[in-house]
C-alpha cells in the first residue's frame, strides 16, 4: 500500500528518512511563504497540517503515532530559536511595573484634576 503527500510517496511500513525529508520540505515551504505578502501564514500552516492529518488517517494507529513522533520531532529539531523574541519574554509585565504605572497615573490625576476642583 502506498500513500502520497505533497509529492512524497510513502510505502508501508513507513520509512524514517522519507518522513524527515517531508518535515524538511514543509519547513522549507514555510520559510518561503514568510516572504510572500499574499500568503496568510496561519491559513498556510493549517492547510499543511490538514494534508498531514488526512495522510495519517490512512495509517494504522501505531503507525500514526510513529509518524507523528518522527515528523514533529524533526520539525522541533530544525526549528530556529528566535533571538528577537526569546521564550523568557513571555512572562509579561511585572507587578512592580503595574503598581508604578498606576501610582504615576494617580499622581497626575491628583495634580491635574482633583487639586483644581478642591481649590475652587
Amino acid at each position: 500500500m502506498t500513500n502520497t503527500i505533497d509529492g512524497f510517496t510513502f510505502d508501508l511500513p513507513l520509512n524514517a528518512e522519507k518522513i524527515i525529508e517531508l518535515a524538511h520540505y514543509h519547513r522549507q515551504q514555510l520559510d518561503e511563504a514568510v516572504f510572500h505578502n499574499e500568503i496568510h501564514l496561519g491559513e498556510y500552516c493549517l492547510a499543511q497540517r490538514k494534508r498531514v492529518y488526512d495522510f495519517t488517517r490512512t495509517l494504522e494507529p501505531q503507525q500514526r503515532v510513529e509518524f507523528y513522533k518522527m515528523y514533529d520531532g524533526e520539525l522541533r529539531r530544525i526549528a530556529d530559536d528566535e533571538d528577537l523574541h526569546p521564550a523568557d519574554a513571555e512572562h509579561g509585565v511585572g507587578v512592580f511595573t503595574i503598581v508604578l504605572a498606576l501610582a504615576l497615573i494617580a499622581f497626575i490625576l491628583y495634580f491635574a484634576v482633583v487639586r483644581n476642583i478642591t481649590s475652587a
